[in-house]
């Protein structure tokens, strides 16, 4: 009798059914474990936000930087807004003009601005309004709350505002409770056009019913109101693609602990006072 070399076809399709078994019951543990070292990563990135937003107030008289040009100076010009946060002609790595206060903080580091995480629900949801002029290239993912400094420049009447926001760290009685910088969705579909005004379009996150300039987002609204707002903190954490709106948003807090929240939360986690703070020139 002849000895045997190679499988049967039988033997072949046995292997092959057990290598698909095992890739199956592998695979969702090594998609969790690739996004969990994302996460990591996110996180980090707003560590480093947080550290640098502190150190930036130390040097200036405790007070928080324009969140409207904290990170990237948020400009007007002619390729559209919304698409700012992957318009590679605005990174300030190639002009440094438009560099926030915080860009030297921070180091000349293109991967801190980003989540991995982010990148990819960008890629897959995001719809510019100039499809193929400006790539989907991301280069930040992240926001200020708003309703710690400052105002965006040609935003009032006249072009400027004439009196902004200054807030300074001393007037924040429970530091580990309001939100520093978070994640922002970089998409508006069906849901969270009800949800919020504005994607994902520069580094100030206006997480409130109104614009921060106007008392009425200060105290016209309960701290559990859940109606829309102009901004809101992101929903693509510990989610999947199909379910985008549901899930959280990582935040570094003002006394630099970083956690996940709830878009929910939002307004909560962004109204410091019940009273609109003074307006300075």
């Amino acid at each position: 009798m002849r000895d045997r070399k190679g499988f049967t076809l039988i033997e072949l399709l046995v292997v092959i059914a057990i290598i698909a078994l095992l890739l199956s019951i592998i695979a969702p543990a090594l998609r969790k474990a690739k996004e969990s070292v994302w996460n990591v990563i996110c996180r980090n990135n707003l560590r480093n936000y947080g550290l640098a937003g502190m150190a930036y107030t130390q040097e200036n008289a405790a007070i928080f930087p324009n969140a409207w040009g904290s990170i990237y100076k948020s400009i007007n010009d002619a390729r559209p807004r919304e698409c700012q946060f992957h318009d590679e002609s605005k990174n300030p790595l190639k002009r440094p003009e438009l560099a926030g206060k915080l860009w030297n903080y921070l180091g000349d580091q293109d991967k801190s601005h980003l989540c991995p995480l982010f990148d990819r629900f960008a890629h897959t949801n995001h719809v510019c309004t100039q499809p193929g002029l400006i790539p989907m290239e991301p280069i930040f993912g992240y926001s200020m709350n708003a309703m710690l400094g400052g105002f965006e420049f040609g935003g009032a009447a006249g072009g400027v505002y004439t009196h902004v926001l200054v807030v300074k760290v001393n007037e924040i009685h429970s530091p580990a409770n309001i939100f520093f910088f978070g994640e922002e969705n970089p998409w508006t579909d069906a849901v969270t056009a009800n949800r919020y005004s504005a994607t994902l379009n520069d580094n100030a996150l206006c997480g409130a019913p109104e614009h921060p300039s106007k008392a009425a987002a200060w105290d016209g609204y309960s701290l559990n109101y859940s109606g829309k707002l102009l901004d809101s903190l992101a929903s693509f954490h510990k989610t999947t693609f199909d379910k985008r709106n549901d899930g959280e948003s990582n935040v570094v807090f003002i006394d630099g602990h970083v956690d996940m929240a709830n878009w929910k939360d939002t307004y909560r986690l962004s109204r410091w006072t019940n009273k609109m703070p003074t307006l300075r020139k």
